[in-house]
């Protein structure tokens, strides 16, 4: 590293309540660089009670200066400032003389610098949407600086409605596709808004082609379907359609880089005989697909050379090809769907068809992203004990040069998955940097969100993940209460220690958090309890009273809170 910190001294940006240092940007800084400053001198303030000034780069360098994303100061101070030397989302801090220089790669990266200084140095943290730590500071004094981060993966999805909030995004460097990352957050990695997976259908609807041309959809035991289908990919017709329809896309959403080309979410691959000579070929049906698509990416390619087409290897079409390479501009998306998720992946036998087509996979992509699962799609509410395999999963992905990491949760309407705000938070830590310590960042969580009730929420946590220890305890995407880990003596027992825990929280707030924890265990107990237990009925009250208190939808994928109550409670809620 050049221009190493000099200063024989310590900083002191603020003591007292007062500063005498100036927050510098460039005069036509960019949003996300505004934005790195005035995060800056909010949570500064807030942590020392003194605001410290925001000024443009014109003139002089102040003699005590937190300078912010490229510009003439930070060219002469640090020389990675320069453009093309930090990857695009790397940044530096670091102090220099007096100084102090935050600056990235690109106008988001000098953003994540913002909130690296805060969060390392400062000591702030966001753990949800609305529960954020700033200490309070007499002083804050800073001793040489020379700080230098990029982030394991190119892409970032903690995909949980409690993380698709752009502050919360933003501040745990999260670039996921579906928050609400604008442009004074430095943008985010665009999928496009039609094409983000199983766009098959969207690209030739059935209702629009089938009648007229049979000849496009999947041959099926001798005939032509329109029920549940997929392409004929061998077509030349179709391919056309499908690269004009691609071409539109990259035209109506210039900002969007990434656009899917992917099977439906069904089975029913084509059987003529040009599709099933070339998956028979290639040992998989991923042959046709990954044929098909390379030739969508090549048409597309001189005239869009920043775009990438995306496509599946999901299902039927996880195993890789034998021969047949994704072009430089093709991502390739393998999902664990058929996983187990109470154990490692590269530790469990069930899974092991997975981890050895994953290994085969990163020997032959340029850009390989995985779709994962992190929540219990048969009821987003009931315990699903996954947290210690959180850690060891997305090591394995990026061990295995995985770029990218789309980790489905609990996304629909109003959020409110099993300590969904957990695992947001983890995963978010975890996808920057996979060899975090996720214990240490779990209890964290639990001690910046539940404050005095934190030791027995925690206790709660690791007594509802102990089946998971059992080897023998496989556990699936769906699973409903009669599965092996949902043991009703934790059940109880978590319930009495979260009863304490709601005893011993200091506020209303914290108190509320501990009731939503609860569902999970009440859900259980509901599903459990006689019909015409009355406690059951009290029990379904307050159950009712919290999801509507916490905005609270849906218990799952397509079923809905007040869909599950109106069947009596008693069904399973997907």
């Amino acid at each position: 590293m050049q221009n190493s910190p000099s200063a024989s001294e310590n900083l002191i940006v603020a003591q007292h309540g007062k500063s005498d240092c100036t927050i510098v940007v460039d005069d036509s800084a960019t949003p996300p660089e505004r934005r790195a400053a005035e995060e800056l001198q909010r949570y500064l303030s807030l942590a020392t009670g003194a605001t410290i000034p925001i000024a443009e780069d014109g003139g002089e360098l102040p003699s005590k200066a937190i300078v912010v994303g490229a510009n003439r100061h930070t060219t002469n101070l640090v020389s990675e400032a320069a453009d093309g030397v930090l990857g695009a989302e790397e940044h530096v801090v670091r102090s220099v003389g007096d100084h102090i220089v935050i600056v990235g790669g690109s106008p988001r990266g000098t953003l994540y610098g913002a909130y690296r200084f805060l969060e390392d140095i400062v000591g702030c943290r966001w753990y949800t949407r609305d529960v954020e730590h700033v200490p309070t500071l007499d002083a804050l004094e800073v001793s040489a600086l020379d700080i230098r981060r990029r982030p394991a993966l190119e892409y970032r999805e903690p995909f949980f409605q409690e993380a698709f909030d752009a502050d919360w995004s933003a501040r745990n460097y999260s670039n996921s596709s579906h928050a609400g990352l604008g442009d004074e957050h430095g943008g985010k990695v665009r999928y496009g808004s039609r094409a983000f997976v199983h766009t098959f259908e969207v690209l030739m609807p059935v209702a629009e082609y089938f009648a007229e041309h049979p000849e496009y959809y999947s041959l099926i035991d001798g005939k032509r379907t329109d029920d549940h289908t997929q392409l004929c990919l061998t077509n030349p017709e179709v391919l056309e359609i499908v690269i004009e329809g691609v071409r539109k896309w990259i035209r109506d959403e210039p900002d969007a880089t990434i656009f899917s080309v992917s099977q439906n979410d069904w089975t029913n691959p084509c059987q003529c005989d040009a599709c099933r000579e070339i998956d028979e070929r290639e040992g998989s049906p991923i042959g046709t697909i990954l044929t098909f698509v390379n030739q969508v990416a090549q048409a597309i390619e001189e005239e869009a050379p920043h775009i990438a087409i995306d496509t599946l290897a999901y299902w039927y079409s996880r195993k890789p090809p034998k021969t047949i390479r994704p072009r430089p501009n093709v991502i390739v998306r393998l999902c664990s769907i058929e996983c187990c998720f109470s154990h490692p992946l590269d530790s469990c036998p069930e899974n092991a068809s997975f981890v050895d087509d994953i290994r085969t996979w990163s020997t032959m992509c340029n850009r390989l992203y995985i779709w994962d699962y992190v929540t219990n799609f048969g009821c987003y509410i009931m315990p699903w004990p996954n947290l210690a395999v959180l850690g060891p999963n997305v090591r394995f992905f990026a061990d295995h040069s995985v770029v990218g990491l789309f980790e489905q949760g609990s996304y629909s309407s109003g959020g409110g998955g099993e300590l969904a705000e957990l695992r947001s938070y983890v995963l978010a830590k975890l996808l920057w940097d996979p060899n975090v310590d996720e214990r240490a960042a779990q209890d964290e969580f639990i001690d910046g969100v539940y404050g005095d009730a934190a030791t027995l929420v925690r206790e709660y946590v690791d007594l509802i993940q102990e089946p998971a220890a059992d080897p023998d305890m496989h556990m699936h995407i769906f699973e409903d209460i009669d599965e092996g880990h949902i043991r009703q003596d934790l059940i109880r027992r978590g319930d009495a220690l979260l009863e304490q825990a709601e005893a011993a929280a200091e506020s209303e707030e914290v108190r509320q958090r501990v009731e939503k924890a609860r569902l999970p265990v009440w859900y259980v107990l509901i599903r459990r309890m006689e019909e015409d237990d009355p406690d059951r009925a009290k029990l379904i009250e307050r159950f009712l009273a919290v999801t509507k208190r916490e905005g609270i939808v849906d218990m799952g994928e397509g079923r809905s809170v007040e869909k599950w109550i109106a069947d009596g409670a008693q069904k399973p809620a997907n």
